[in-house]
């Protein structure tokens, strides 16, 4: 029986599926840099550590919710980290965002503690983070993920293993295509139907019901029609998990030409200074080849949502 769960990383996304599992009734543990999170979700009744190896040696599963592989690197097999400081047989859980290469690499490494692995990166963005109503790729032996599956329950609703170790991460970045090529498809279409003279929120009500319409329309729509371009999913972290996509394809000899040409416009807005922005912003890059600012509708009564 599952008694005790570690949380490292309370960011944007974190910190809400940590508070989650807190009101499922799991024992948590949490930790990251940024105090204030800490005391937050302490708050809700987690309990609050201050280094990594706090949480490897008192936690059965430990769930890792971080910005970059080298994070996660850093976490588990640092001098601190759970790898070194942890018992055997914890299930290490991570949930960012990485390449299927990094999670492979940290499943054999941690076998080597005898500690077991999931990769199961998330999609859904804060709001669902929020609701515990994420989806959740899971990669890693299926005895391991259902041990855990009142875990993934509790912070999301679409819950699928989809194979061995990498395939997780793989299924991310798959979700991550779509989602950065759908981003650029809305904000060239709203450029120009505001430069034929369409008010965006008229263009959502008359389109998002059809083909056209999506998780993503839904999401993006009103932060583009309200010019709110406050994270959500920053720029630079879609940039990353583009730079994951085109390093895993071309390892898997997969050509994606329409997502190295998007993979730019998102590089375009960090040369230009954009990079903590929302991923909606790159209507900016759009906006810019058309001269023409997609203005706020008047009357327009749409409330902000995250990423996707």
């Amino acid at each position: 029986m599952i008694v005790k769960v570690g949380f490292i990383g309370l960011g944007i996304m974190g910190k809400p599926m940590s508070i989650n599992l807190i009101q499922a009734g799991f024992d948590t543990y949490v930790s990251d840099i940024n105090m204030k999170a800490v005391e937050e979700v302490a708050a809700y009744g987690g309990t609050p550590c201050k280094t990594n190896k706090e949480i490897a040696e008192k936690c059965d599963v430990i769930i890792t919710m971080l910005p970059t592989a080298q994070h996660v690197e850093k976490v588990l097999f640092g001098e601190d980290g759970i790898a070194q400081n942890g018992n055997p047989n914890t299930i290490v859980i991570d949930m960012s965002s990485v390449s299927p290469e990094d999670s492979r690499l940290f499943a054999n490494r941690l076998k080597e503690y005898n500690m077991r692995f999931l990769d199961a990166p998330v999609s859904g963005g804060e709001p669902m983070a929020i609701d515990g109503t994420l989806s959740i790729m899971v990669g890693g032996e299926e005895d391991v993920f259902n041990e855990v599956l009142s875990i993934f329950q509790a912070m999301g609703k679409s819950i699928v293993n989809v194979g061995g170790h990498g395939t997780g991460s793989a299924a991310k970045l798959a979700n991550q295509i779509m989602v950065s090529i759908h981003l650029a498809a809305l904000s060239e279409a709203c450029v120009f139907a505001s430069k034929s003279g369409i008010q965006l929120n008229k263009l959502y009500e008359a389109i998002h019901c059809g083909l056209a319409g999506s998780a993503v329309m839904d999401a993006k729509m009103p932060k583009i029609i309200e010019r709110d371009f406050e994270p959500g999913g920053r720029i630079e972290i879609n940039f990353k998990d583009l730079n994951n996509v085109q390093s895993a394809a071309n390892a898997l000899g997969v050509p994606l030409p329409v997502t190295h040409l998007v993979k730019e416009i998102f590089s375009s807005e960090i040369a230009n200074g954009h990079a903590k922005k929302d991923h909606s912003h790159i209507i900016n890059y759009f906006e810019r080849m058309a001269n023409h600012r997609v203005q706020r509708p008047n009357n327009s009564t749409y409330k902000s949502s995250a990423n996707v």
